[in-house]
């Protein structure tokens, strides 16, 4: 206890910014609620991701992830990891919070230890309070403007981003904690040789597995680097024990293997890889300007005194050189832009900090020191707040007027959380699905993002497209309509495809966009009746939400197989009969 009020006391700054950093990331949600008392219908200012689904789904009770927005396929094995929604939900459980109030927790948690993992690996590293308060200030507060584009928007007035990211419900701060945990007791490990911090970092690691993909890959890249060098100088009891660590990690992943295993058996397995933008080359990738600077910088100024951090550093910068190029030994290029925001750019920012730190202290330029992070640290909080500002007053995506125009489906949430059975099948268009996701317990027959489900299969998104255009009327004039809206053709049935291969969704090859006209004008000979009648059956729907607002063609009305449930004005519920 003593020994933890000294930390306490030494690092108070350090807790004092990580409170700061979790007020300004929940700030907008609170302020939302009191500033729009008026028409707040319970539609939480949520960005848009699909973070929040999924910590609903494991509250609805299917945290196995196989199937989150439909019906079928909740026993497959999961695409996606779900420890860190896992997390985020059963905190919310446990205080008996709805979705909303379990966000806003998680809003206020994650953010406050994210920091403090982050400025305890970093401090650890350079025995530098102000190099951690710096860094992990810049991580969280301001990582958004680290590019061209992000300063480039700054520099216009422009939020770099559509609110900070560590905003975001599970991701990034739960990739984060992970991540970070592990490398702070791992580097305690390495550096003492206490078993008991080698255990937790083992443990750790093997949650990396349940929690993100790339997480995992780049740790183990880190660890084959950091292992290889230690060969090189043979020093062969490090070398064991890193390998105890890595090893043990292994043993915590079996389930995880497990489910990699029947992930890459299933039938749609390949069909669903290429969805979700796995693209098949050997070709060598260019690691970027931003991992060879930090190297540089690192070359030039980074301590060599002590070779145990020389080389742990060393190998964390190296490691995306493995990350980026394992497709030459599999064929599979992953989306790497992961890679560059959670890991490569984060971890290069850490170290090119420390060097410019240490240079300034071993010039004994402290004054100039303190000056620096002073404006480092006022800069990140001050574009922290700019853009939680900005997206909240004039974002089109999740802020702005947009966030008092969902209030308008508040009452389509409560009515079917009020009378639908729970599992139940809705149809509805983009924006409707993705509340019905977070707002109720129901399932959908379509949501953006289902596309990676391994219960997606080609037909059932053809199906799912069909019936958009049916319900619009779009008949044999389809060629101009599915032309000019290939990038939501693309985005429907193939997903991510194209973006990663081509470049962008609208890049899909013309004849694909042909392909699939041919196919639906051959059902036009099935009456529109028929077709949306069939249909509903084959995917159980029980409920459908017509917004004739924004979608005035479907004329639900028309069909007498369908009885109209509800009637909130622009928003009608129908059931078939």
């Amino acid at each position: 206890m003593l020994k933890l009020g000294q930390i306490l006391k030494e690092h108070k700054i350090a807790f004092i910014f990580a409170f700061l950093v979790s007020i300004i990331t929940i700030f907008p949600q609170i302020y939302f609620r009191s500033d729009h008392h008026d028409i707040y219908r319970g539609v939480e200012l949520l960005p848009d991701s699909p973070w929040s689904a999924r910590v609903r789904e494991v509250q609805d009770g299917h945290p196995n992830f196989g199937s989150i927005y439909y019906k079928d396929g909740k026993d497959n094995p999961y695409l996606f990891q779900p420890l860190g929604s896992m997390v985020v939900a059963y905190m919310g459980q446990a205080l008996s919070l709805d979705i909303n109030d379990t966000i806003l927790l998680s809003r206020i948690v994650l953010p406050f230890v994210t920091f403090i993992l982050i400025y305890t690996f970093i401090f650890l590293l350079s025995r530098e309070r102000l190099t951690a308060l710096s860094a992990a200030a810049v991580l969280l507060l301001a990582d958004s403007v680290l590019s061209l584009s992000g300063l480039l928007r700054i520099f216009h007035g422009l939020s770099p981003d559509s609110f900070l990211r560590l905003a975001r419900p599970v991701n990034p701060a739960m990739i984060y904690i992970f991540l970070f945990a592990f490398l702070v007791t791992f580097w305690i490990f390495y550096r003492n040789r206490d078993w008991r911090y080698g255990i937790a970092s083992a443990v750790l690691l093997g949650l990396n597995f349940y929690n993100y993909f790339y997480s995992w890959t780049y740790l183990y890249a880190f660890g084959a680097i950091l292992g290889l060098l230690l060969i090189i100088q043979k020093k062969w009891r490090d070398v064991g024990m890193i390998a105890a660590v890595y090893v043990g990690a292994l043993v915590v992943a079996i389930p995880y293997v497990i489910n990699l295993y029947r992930v890459t058996s299933h039938p749609v397995y390949e069909e669903a890889s290429i969805r979700s933008g796995i693209v098949f080359n050997h070709d060598l990738v260019f690691v970027g300007m931003a991992v060879i600077a930090a190297l540089i910088v690192f070359f030039a100024g980074f301590p060599r005194e002590d070779r145990e951090k020389y080389f742990f550093g060393l190998s964390l910068l190296l490691a995306p050189f493995l990350t980026l190029n394992q497709q030459i030994l599999t064929g599979k290029i992953l989306q790497e832009a992961h890679y560059h925001w959670f890991f490569h750019k984060p971890i290069g920012i850490i170290f090119v900090l420390i060097v410019v730190f240490y240079f300034l202290t071993k010039r004994r330029m402290l004054f100039t020191k303190k000056i620096f992070a002073i404006l480092i640290i006022t800069a990140s909080v001050g574009t922290a707040v700019f853009i939680q500002v900005s997206s909240y007053f004039n974002d089109t995506r999740d802020g702005g007027e947009v966030a008092i125009e969902r209030q308008r489906y508040g009452t389509v949430m409560d009515w079917l959380n009020q009378y639908a059975e729970k599992e139940s099948v809705v149809l509805a268009t983009d924006e409707i699905s993705h509340l019905t996701a977070i707002y109720t317990p129901l399932n959908l027959f379509y949501h953006r993002a289902a596309g990676y489900s391994l219960a997606a299969t080609k037909s059932r998104l053809l199906d799912v497209l069909f019936t958009f255009y049916r319900l619009r009327g779009v008949g044999e004039d389809a060629d101009g309509v599915f032309f000019a809206e290939r990038g939501f053709i693309s985005a429907s049935v193939y997903v991510i495809h194209y973006r990663e291969l081509l470049g962008s969704y609208e890049a899909i090859p013309d004849e694909e966009i042909q392909k699939i006209i041919d196919l639906y004008k051959t059902t036009l000979s099935v009456p529109t009746s028929v077709w949306l009648q069939n249909t509903l059956s084959t995917y159980e729907v029980e409920y459908i939400v017509w917004d004739k607002k924004n979608d005035p063609l479907w004329k639900l009305d028309q069909y007498a197989f369908l009885e109209k449930k509800a009637d909130f004005g622009d928003l009608l519920i129908y059931s078939p009969r």
